[in-house]
């Protein structure tokens, strides 16, 4: 029951601003539209079509214009939002559970066990995430898999640090020293006394990351390293655009506003969600 309540003050109080509802209403809308829309449009997002080449937007029957080989922008973007929404959620889910277990390790143990672990993210944290994303995206095969295996390989030691930070503080709760006392399993106290407890920071801070991975992938498959054509992703809808930003600027312009707005959006999301969760916190 005070679970239910709990989830019910947290949604009452995220939807209370209108920051909350709106990125809401935006992320619904735009999951919808990328993982249907697709299939209620008129044209393919591979459909080729060398009559019609560089279009611009509404012209005949294309609501955003057409690309360089004549293909619809709107269903490419749409096609692509699908691939980068999915890199962006599925390498933030794999990331946070690896996270959240190593950082849950290193906030329990103390002593060896955490000075490893702070060590190994503090050594990985001091390398440029784009420079390492970009090194391992040129060894290995570029793909979907390829890159959802990439962004959660860099992305990990944010949570892991968020994990560890919350970890140290509810081990100090009485309670925590309570069950400890009692002689409880390990296994016990870390599944049904911190991970409860510590849960509301991960998911914010999954929320946020959802954001950093679809610039990730954004910036790989821009620089030619990421989903490679033809298959879309935003990230390369821009890259193949650059050499047109001047007699055709729309076709850089759309996506990189829709990357713009997409991770804004979850960003406010996330904002939201922290506000609603600890309401006397301030960003």
């Amino acid at each position: 029951m005070s679970g239910g309540m709990v989830s019910h003050g947290v949604w009452r109080r995220m939807t209370a601003g209108r920051g909350g509802v709106i990125s809401l209403l935006y992320i619904g809308s735009i999951v919808f539209a990328c993982f249907c829309g697709p299939f209620l449009l008129p044209f393919g997002p591979t459909s080729i079509d060398l009559h019609h080449r560089f279009l611009p937007p509404l012209a005949h029957g294309h609501v955003l214009g057409t690309d360089e080989i004549g293909r619809d922008l709107l269903a490419r973007v749409l096609r692509g939002g699908r691939v980068s929404l999915i890199v962006g959620v599925v390498s933030t889910v794999l990331s946070s559970l690896i996270g959240t277990v190593v950082g849950i390790v290193a906030g329990y143990r103390p002593g060896g066990t955490r000075f490893l672990i702070t060590t190994v993210i503090d050594t990985v944290l001091c390398f440029p995430v784009i420079f390492l994303l970009l090194t391992l995206a040129a060894i290995l095969h570029p793909g979907l898999v390829t890159i959802v295996g990439i962004v959660t390989l860099v992305s990990w030691m944010e949570v892991a640090r968020v994990a560890q930070a919350q970890t140290v503080l509810v081990r100090q709760m009485d309670y925590v020293t309570a069950v400890m006392a009692m002689g409880a399993p390990d296994r016990q106290i870390l599944f049904r006394e911190i991970l409860p407890n510590i849960a509301p920071a991960i998911i914010v801070s999954a929320t946020l990351n959802i954001a950093r991975a679809i610039l990730l992938e954004s910036y790989v498959s821009y620089l030619g390293y990421g989903i490679q054509p033809p298959e879309a992703s935003w990230g390369n809808l821009l890259n193949n655009a650059q050499e047109y930003l001047e007699s055709d600027p729309w076709l850089a312009v759309i996506p990189g506003f829709v990357i713009a707005l997409t991770v804004a959006m979850f960003n406010v999301l996330g904002a939201a969600l922290r506000e609603a969760i600890a309401p006397g916190r301030r960003a």
